[in-house]
């Protein structure tokens, strides 16, 4: 490559952002390896390795998993925040939820459970914790009581 060329590709950031704008209805899961905004309507998983902002008329049912959430739209399924979590006030959760820190705005509705803390994996790993506790020849994880 000579200095100067403008023919060189940029690497992509991580720092891009994805946008789903209002009236926009996805039927399906969607992943983004960068950050996502969505304004619209999506039936389906969300997995978002950046930030994931979810605007005011902004609605997804189904599970969400990213780094970092924000809410002010609704949501109906599991979420798991990574690092943090905040609630606008107009925020709206119908869902078990799963964060390492979490912020909560006077008037966000939440009807979940909710765990936080760094290092909270959740049933999948305790499950595989207690197999190892358990005595093989006597009981099976699928036997446990969770």
């Amino acid at each position: 490559m000579f200095k100067g060329d403008k023919s060189k590709s940029k690497p992509e950031s991580p720092d891009r952002l994805n946008r789903l704008v209002s009236g926009t209805k996805v039927t399906g899961d969607l992943t983004a390896t960068s950050s996502l905004r969505i304004d619209g309507e999506i039936v389906g998983n969300v997995n978002c390795d950046g930030k994931l902002v979810l605007g005011t008329e902004g609605v997804i049912t189904g599970d969400i998993h990213a780094k970092e959430v924000e809410l002010d739209g609704k949501v109906e399924g599991f979420i798991n925040a990574e690092l943090l979590l905040t609630l606008h006030q107009t925020a709206s959760v119908v869902g078990d939820i799963q964060t390492g820190r979490i912020v909560i705005e006077d008037g966000a509705h939440i009807d979940g459970n909710i765990k936080t803390g760094e290092g909270n994996t959740g049933k999948k790993k305790s499950v595989e914790k207690l197999k190892k506790i358990a005595p093989k020849e006597k009981m099976e994880a699928s036997e446990l009581v969770y």
